[in-house]
């Protein structure tokens, strides 16, 4: 028999088959209590230590030799805009060259063949550029404020199209989508914070599942058993459209796959865990005239 006692403290008592032969009464009653189940939780917070800023640069020509050179011109004119910058905690990552038809957009709901197009077909060059800065948890609104504009100020006077491609298709939903996001908030230093946050989750289930023995008139023994619940930051489950809390792991298939978490805003991003905890039983249970003590 199980006995789940549901409110703000998560509690199940389970019962286990008697091992070997019981007596009948108290020692019986003993034997099918088999533990505590708890929820545990933790949280550990932090605010972004980097941003970045999605940048396309694109050129296109009917004549693959001219688009070759017209891109790499637009180009090196981006990637010297930022080197004159001279700012150590600046960099321009490349990501993956696209070659394909000028004006032929992925479209998801194009269920027939596209109509032929007419003369020659223009070949487009595009390559994603992400501006990376690093080192900015300690500065202020203001500060970050100047700097974002003055990056997106050099990107577009160099050519540069700030947001880089539209047609492409996301992976997961975003929390709170609002379209596009010029600016997103990195949290690099993810599983320091998820450690943390696992310690805290571990020390709540203890503290539950100890007041609840205490209650129940009976020691509590070591942790038996430990299943995630919730590790937000993790891959969300086949069909969800949100991660928990507005926070949301990296889903590029450009990049090398790496932790870190994700915000469109600067502002504290919590890393949170919830632990499903068991605890064994370290002494018996102390019965009264009405039953546990």
């Amino acid at each position: 028999m199980a006995i789940v006692v549901s409110g703000a403290i998560a509690l199940a008592v389970a019962a286990a088959p008697a091992r070997g032969q019981l007596a009948e009464g108290t020692a019986n009653a003993q034997a099918n209590i088999d533990g505590f189940a708890v929820i545990g939780k933790g949280t550990a917070v932090a605010r972004p230590n980097r941003l970045e800023i999605d940048l396309e640069v694109s050129a296109s020509s009917e004549l693959s030799a001219d688009a070759i050179v017209k891109y790499r011109d637009a180009k090196k004119r981006l990637q010297d805009a930022f080197a004159t910058l001279k700012m150590k905690n600046v960099t321009v990552e490349e990501r993956g060259l696209l070659v394909d038809q000028k004006g032929q957009a992925y479209n998801p709901y194009y269920m027939d063949t596209p109509p032929a197009r007419k003369g020659k077909v223009e070949v487009q060059l595009r390559r994603k550029l992400v501006v990376s800065v690093s080192d900015i948890r300690p500065m202020d609104e203001e500060a970050l404020l100047q700097l974002v504009a003055k990056l997106l100020d050099v990107a577009q006077d160099a050519g540069g199209k700030v947001g880089g491609g539209g047609d492409s298709m996301p992976y997961y939903y975003r929390y709170n989508n609002e379209g596009s996001k010029l600016v997103r908030f990195i949290l690099d230093d993810y599983e320091s914070l998820q450690e943390k946050a696992y310690g805290e989750a571990i020390t709540d289930a203890r503290t539950k599942a100890g007041r609840l023995a205490k209650l129940s008139g009976v020691e509590l023994g070591r942790i038996a058993g430990i299943r995630e619940v919730l590790v937000s930051g993790e891959k969300p489950p086949a069909g969800a459209l949100a991660l928990y809390y507005g926070v949301m792991p990296s889903s590029n298939d450009e990049e090398v796959p790496r932790k870190r978490l994700e915000s469109s805003r600067f502002q504290e991003i919590p890393v949170r865990v919830e632990l499903h905890v068991r605890f064994d039983l370290a002494g018996p249970v102390k019965l009264g005239k009405g039953g546990a003590e």
